[in-house]
């Protein structure tokens, strides 16, 4: 006769299942941490690629791309009174009157080509940046690119609906977004009358530099060219539609929620991909939650240095505004240098640091790594 097998008592049952439980409860925090460890290193090839893009583009064409041009800002149609946009001619986009209103680039889009991208970027016809690609139902932008995205950004959305009146009669079409955001003071130029605002870069070609690397004067690896921020700032689902985004819900200092589209103009500052404009003055304490995002341009006082807002500690959507920078990743902002080059900026940065890495040419004794 066999002898009886004996089972596992509810007890023991119980003990098994809460020494499981608890080996799941200290594995798990190491299992995220090498996540996001994974996920920055990712972010930070990413952001490689895009250095090394950017040289290749400097090479080809001996000039880096602008942020952002609608060329139609350079011929103004009136013609009454000094000008003031920006006028762009450099190599990036053709300089011909009778097309600038269809005449359109960013500075991703002047990547694609040293991305790998060739067929995306010679999707659409002579630079028409707003019209369709050889898909009827997309545009350049619609497609996500990998190398744009960071794994840890925590956006809850990576496209936005977009429509305008000369696309096709108010098609709806998507647009991606990216998680890196290029620096408007490295790859743009003042308007005629001085202004260097949000406005500026996106209505008045501010954005349409001719920068060179020999004219970084204070030294490429100096100078800030892209840095992380995250695709999406606040909690609102936003959308495109006749220059304007719709669905934004201010935050409780009323400031508007924001996205970055990486391939589309005539696009409201706070949906386009580039920083650089939000200033904050160093003598105060006022404006280092916001900064001062609605200024013409970033000096205060007497001081002709410019100073700008620092990346500043994460908080949730409901409190996130389009022009700050806030770290996704543990330890602080991965930031591309102009030499190629990637490092971390934490929020303890001071103004005065943070502002000598945004200027090319500020002169500053102050580095970005201090």
């Amino acid at each position: 006769m066999h002898p009886r097998r004996r089972g596992f008592t509810l007890i023991e049952l119980l003990v098994v299942i809460a020494i499981i439980a608890v080996l799941i409860g200290l594995l798990l925090p190491a299992v995220q941490k090498v996540r996001e460890a994974a996920g920055r290193t990712a972010s930070a090839n990413n952001l490689k690629q895009i250095g090394l893009a950017m040289h290749n583009a400097h090479d080809s064409l001996s000039e880096l791309p602008p942020i952002t041009v609608n060329q139609w800002s350079s011929f103004p149609q009136n013609g009454a009174g000094p000008p003031v946009n920006v006028d762009y001619t450099g190599k990036y986009l053709r300089h011909q009157a009778s097309t600038s209103g269809g005449d359109k680039t960013t500075f991703f889009y002047c990547l694609l080509p040293y991305l790998e991208q060739t067929a995306l970027h010679d999707s659409i016809p002579n630079s028409q940046l707003l019209a369709a690609t050889n898909d009827p139902n997309a545009m350049v932008g619609s497609t996500t690119l990998k190398v744009l995205v960071a794994p840890n950004d925590p956006a809850q959305y990576n496209q936005i609906d977009w429509q305008w009146p000369y696309t096709f009669n108010e098609r709806v079409y998507k647009q991606s977004l990216t998680s890196y955001a290029p620096n408007a003071r490295a790859f743009g130029q003042p308007t005629p009358e001085g202004k260097f605002s949000i406005w500026s870069v996106a209505w008045n070609n501010a954005g349409g530099g001719r920068q060179t690397l020999p004219g970084i004067s204070d030294g490429t690896s100096n100078t800030m060219a892209v840095v992380e921020k995250g695709m999406v700032n606040g909690e609102a689902v936003v959308s495109y539609q006749d220059w304007s985004l719709k669905g934004q819900t201010p935050n409780s200092d009323g400031l508007n929620d924001g996205v970055g589209t990486w391939a589309v103009t005539d696009m409201p500052p706070e949906g386009a991909a580039f920083f650089g404009c939000n200033c904050n003055d160093p003598r105060v304490t006022w404006d280092d939650v916001n900064g001062q995002w609605w200024a013409d341009n970033c000096r205060v006082g007497g001081d002709s240095n410019e100073y700008f807002q620092p990346p500043v500690p994460r908080v949730g959507p409901g409190q996130q505004h389009a022009y700050n920078i806030y770290p996704f990743n543990a330890g602080g902002v991965q930031v591309l240098m102009c030499d190629g080059s990637v490092r971390t900026v934490t929020t303890n940065i001071s103004v005065l640091a943070w502002s000598a890495g945004v200027t090319p040419r500020g002169g500053e004794s102050t580095q970005t790594d201090q």
